[in-house]
Parts: structure tokens; sequence; C-alpha cells
């Protein structure tokens, strides 16, 4: 079959077309990018993006984006989407994975979803492939992780910092786009942390001539590529063209994220809780599950686990217990003293107090204190609070700082045998 016409977004492919089949250039018609149109139109709502797909303020966002086939970045390096998750604050980053549909369709749904279960339970975001979620994840990006497909040129394209997961070169042709972009982007290395890498990488990508350059040959008849397509359209059908202009709308706002199925026992969390000069504590979680290789993210962390963890590797060893309610005619210090018993490990036994945002702590030396959130109250208030007491045993108001956001921590302490909340050496 013959085609009619042969369209094409840049008039560089249209040169590379000459090149290789020069009796097939008449046929050639450059009509831009639509998608690339679409994407730069969205640009102006930024946050409203962000917002329908569940930032909370002082997030950032990483899109890992996955073309398909042996070289994609699920297909070479599936253990990136692991250490995005167990490198990058849980508090501080949310990660979303744009699939290529032939991901989904050749290997299923349910497939995909059960290779990645242990991240969406770590709060992986998946999104299905027949919805814009990965267009509008992009304008809302922070940063990306791609491989050869076509994600990444548009990411690149809309100036977002990014790194190199995996990268095809044996499909991709030499001298397009990809390739250049390719030669341009730094590879992921394995032993750096993560996001010291996504670090360097956002303070190189501005004013970068060369990744601006190449974002530029996605599209050289930008915003008119609904126009050139219409009109071509309409032409081969021999119409009129509808009177109302052709212009590229932003993308729709997702619609709520569908919540993945979770136990009821939530994942182990390992807290590197840091003191400021100023005296103020920075606070940072991890997913426990996730973490291997050592990269230097974990200098010295506390082990955070929850009543009736399963896994001895969280139960036995954790240094915090979120506790589960006291039994009906059981107090807080009888709960406490069952929790001791069944974790050999813990300091520190923490219960939701009055209100949403209490929290009622005691130590294995006896010590019972009583906290609140003066004001607002961060995420997952009691782990917050229970890591705090841990971490900072003196003082009656402590200063907390959790993904950029700063919180006070009101407290009454209770000394018992020994030493209140003060956590034995090592």
């Amino acid at each position: 079959m013959i085609p009619s016409a042969i369209v094409l977004s840049h008039d560089e492919q249209r040169e590379r077309l000459r090149r290789g089949c020069p009796e097939a250039v008449p046929l050639s018609v450059v009509a831009g990018d639509p998608c690339m149109d679409r994407l730069r139109a969205s640009l102006p709502f930024r946050e409203e993006y962000r917002a329908a797909l569940g930032l909370r303020p002082g997030q950032k966002l990483l899109v890992l984006t996955s073309t398909w086939g042996p070289y994609s970045l699920l297909g070479a390096n599936m253990d990136l989407v692991r250490r995005a998750l167990a490198e990058l604050p849980s508090d501080e980053y949310r990660v979303l994975a744009a699939v290529h549909p032939n991901v989904w369709y050749g290997h299923g749904g349910w497939q995909l979803r059960a290779w990645l279960a242990p991240f969406l339970r770590s709060g992986l975001i998946l999104p299905s492939p027949e919805t814009d979620v990965w267009k509008a994840a992009l304008v809302a990006a922070d940063a990306f992780v791609g491989d050869h497909g076509s994600l990444t040129l548009y990411a690149a394209a809309l100036g977002v910092p990014g790194l190199l997961g995996a990268f095809g070169e044996e499909v991709v042709a030499q001298g397009s786009p990809m390739d250049r972009l390719g030669a341009a982007l730094e590879r992921v290395a394995p032993d750096v942390p993560l996001e010291r890498q996504l670090a360097r990488a956002a303070a190189g990508r501005a004013g970068d001539e060369r990744l601006d350059g190449i974002g530029a040959l996605v599209t050289s008849r930008p915003m008119r590529s609904a126009e050139l397509l219409r009109r071509l359209y309409y032409s081969r059908m021999e119409l009129s063209e509808p009177e109302q202009p052709a212009v590229p709308r932003p993308v729709a706002l997702p619609l709520p994220l569908p919540a993945e199925r979770h136990e009821p026992v939530p994942p182990a969390a390992y807290a590197d809780a840091r003191t400021t000069a100023g005296g103020r504590l920075e606070l940072r979680r991890y997913p426990a599950g996730l973490q291997g290789a050592l990269t230097g993210h974990l200098p010295d962390p506390h082990l955070v686990a929850a009543e009736g963890e399963p896994d001895p590797r969280w139960s036995r060893t954790a240094d915090i217990v979120l506790a589960r309610p006291p039994a009906p005619g059981e107090t807080f210090r009888e709960a406490a003293e069952r929790v001791f018993r069944g974790h050999p490990g813990c300091w520190l036994a923490a219960f939701a107090g009055e209100g949403a945002d209490g929290c009622v702590a005691f130590t294995r030396d006896g010590g019972r204190t009583t906290a609140r959130w003066a004001g607002a109250a961060p995420p997952h208030a009691v782990a917050v609070a229970a890591s705090a007491l841990y971490t900072m045993p003196d003082g009656d108001r402590l200063a907390v700082t959790v993904a950029g956001s700063s919180f006070v921590l009101e407290r009454r302490t209770e000394h018992g045998a020994g030493h209140g909340t003060e956590r034995p050496a090592g």
C-alpha cells in the first residue's frame, strides 16, 4: 500500500527521509506534534495538575518513563523503581511510573501490577494506559528518569531535569534527536544516592543549550499541529474545514486516582532524624522493605514498625512500635507493656491519643509522654511525633520539619523508673 501522505513532526525528519528514501519526500507533510502542543498548552496549569495528582505542598514528583522491550527502563533496570521509592524520602516525593501501553497489553495489566506489587504497596502511582495521566504528570513533574521512549524526549523538551535509567542504543536511529538526547543525559549511577543525582541534574538543566536544542527538534511547527493535521485530513476527504479554529487544548485534569488496596498494617519505615544548629528536628522517612545496596542515603536511621507486623525483621528490631489502641479494660500502660514483651528491640511504644493528631508514648524504662501538635499537624502525625520524641527526649516544645514544612509538637513528660524518653546509647 502506497500512502497518500507521510506525516512528520519536524523538518529534520524530512531531511532524514530525503537521505534514506528520496522518492517519498513529495508525499511528506510536516505537521508538527499534537502531543507536544497539548503539553505546552497545559504548562500554565501546572499547579492544578499537581493538586489533581494528590501532591501536597512541599512534595516533589518524580516520573519514571518506560517504553517497551528488553532495553526499556522496566525491561533492563526495574530495580530503579525500587531505588526511587527506597532512596527518596516518602513524605517529600511521589513517584509515578508512566509505562508504555504495549507493556500493559503485551503482558496484561494483572501481570504488570504483580511485578510492581511491592512498589505499589510503598506508594508508587501507576496510571492506566487509556488515560492522559502521563501527560498531566509530565507537566507536573519536578524530575524524570527515562529511557529511549518518546516520553523522555517530551520531558526534556518541557525543560524537566532528568536522567537515563536505561537506553537502547541498538534500536535508536543514529543522528536522531533521541540519539542526541541519549548522549546528552547522564545515566543513573548505581552507587550514588538518587536524590543527589537528581539535584545535580536539576542544577545543570537550567540554561543547558544542548538540551534546549534537542527539545526544539520535537516539532518545527509549534502549536500548529491541530490546524495542519485538520487541513490535511479535510483536503484528502475533499471537504471544507469547519469555521472554528483548530487549537491545542490543555490536557484534562486527572480524575481522583483509584486507591491501592492495602494491608491493615502499614509498611515499616526507616526514619532519619537530624537536629539542626537551631535546635530544629529534620525528619525524613523511607520504606524499610525496599532498602538494598548502600548508597549513603541512610547514615543513622531508627526503625518504625506497627504492632502486628508479621515480618520478624521489623517486629523484633523496631526501635519504635506504633501500637494498636488498648483493648477494652486495658490501660495505655498495660498495652505498652504488652508491646514491649512482643517486640524485644522496641524502646518507645506510641499510641494515638485524644484527637486524630495526639500521641501517647511510653518508654521501656517506664516513662510516659503525652504530645500534641500545636496548630497544623503533619501527615502521619502519630508516626512523626513518635520519631520526634525518640530523637529529642528533652524540651516541652519540639520544632519539626517534614517535607519542607514546619510543625510544633508540644509535650508533657512523666518520668518513670529510668530517664523518661531518653533512649539508650546505640
